[in-house]
């Protein structure tokens, strides 16, 4: 870690002004107390504390490598202890050297110089442990914003691994689906398999095209959507209802990927399944505090049908992946009527944690 003085040009400049104040101060001090002319008290506060700066700034060092977390208590009192007295000794001895060489025939003024050692020493003690407090809260925040960013970034990197196993879940899951439709179809209507195995194809494309973290436009879902539509509607015909509500205007809100394939193939499992009469599915969607976006997927049902038995995978896999982007456990709800089940879903405006785009 390099010295935050030197850093930048503005460290400098705070710096240098921070003892421009301590100059006043002390020119003023020796002026009223010791009776001293402004010119001695300048010039005796110009060389005390611009050699006190310039030691001020090489106690970065010794500071720096006596790490409070890798030191005892005992051993960082001695070091500070030796490494004070030793800074008081320069100091002192260094400026005085200064005075009495540049300042002839003041016997007044070099007198007080040596009377006043005492208040030196003091206010020596005072700059040195000023001096390390501010060293060792900017290490501690230096530190501290390493310790975030590390966990930030690991975070990230546990968000990735859990959301890529998540998105692993989901194409075995409505593959198995699939292909049991298929086997269905192969006896019944071999010609509306074989077309189901096409559009099935394209949709898997779409699925293996896009990484599993992205977070893509709602119109590139609904597409997707569209496409898992058409696949089923292969195997229902005019059983199956679909009513797409979404307007153009938020179709560029980020959505997580393959997010809205599980909710519609939940409706049809538990709507269009079950009954004997054609079942709606309607997508609508509706702007919440001008960022959020709320999408409901409703889909009718027979109450007088047996309920069909899933995993519950889908939904899991919804919740929790919303739960890991956004860091929220509200964004999926569901309202079940006499003869309807709509979901509703909250996508934010932004991810929790970086995403891809």
């Amino acid at each position: 870690m390099k010295n935050p003085i030197t850093q930048s040009f503005r460290n400098i400049l705070i710096y240098i002004a921070l003892w421009l104040v301590i100059l006043g101060i002390h020119v003023a001090t020796l002026t009223l107390m010791y009776n001293l002319t402004w010119i001695q008290a300048l010039i005796d506060g110009i060389v005390f504390d611009t050699v006190f700066a310039l030691l001020g700034m090489a106690l970065w060092y010794p500071v720096f490598y006596n790490d409070i977390e890798k030191h005892t208590i005992t051993n960082l009192i001695i070091n500070h202890i030796s490494i004070l007295a030793l800074t008081l000794v320069f100091w002192i001895s260094i400026s005085v050297f200064i005075l009495k060489t540049i300042v002839f025939g003041q016997d007044s003024y070099l007198g007080s110089l040596d009377n006043g050692i005492a208040w030196r020493v003091f206010t020596g003690i005072f700059f040195y442990f000023a001096l390390v407090m501010v060293y060792y809260l900017i290490i501690y925040g230096y530190n501290l914003r390493e310790h975030i960013m590390q966990e930030s970034h690991l975070r990230e990197k546990i968000n990735e691994a859990e959301l890529q196993t998540l998105k692993s879940q989901i194409n075995p899951h409505f593959l198995f689906n699939s292909l049991n439709s298929i086997s269905s179809l192969t006896i019944t209507n071999p010609e509306k398999a074989h077309e189901m195995i096409i559009k099935l194809s394209g949709f898997l494309r779409y699925s293996l095209a896009h990484d599993p973290n992205n977070l893509i436009p709602l119109k590139k879902e609904i597409e997707n959507m569209e496409a898992y539509i058409s696949v089923e509607k292969i195997r229902f015909g005019d059983k199956l209802i679909f009513e797409n509500e979404i307007n153009d205007n938020r179709c560029e809100h980020k959505v997580p990927f393959l997010i809205l394939q599980p909710l519609i193939e939940n409706a049809i499992k538990h709507g269009v399944y079950e009954s004997t009469e054609p079942i709606t599915v309607k997508v609508a969607c509706r702007e919440i505090d001008g960022k959020k976006i709320e999408i409901t997927i409703e889909n009718g049902f027979d109450p007088n049908a047996v309920p069909r038995r899933g995993t519950g995978t889908g939904i899991k896999n919804i919740k929790e992946r919303l739960k890991i982007i956004y860091q929220l456990s509200d964004l999926l709800t569901f309202e079940k009527g006499e003869n309807y089940f709509k979901v509703t879903l909250v996508i934010p405006d932004k991810p929790a944690f970086k995403t891809k785009n």
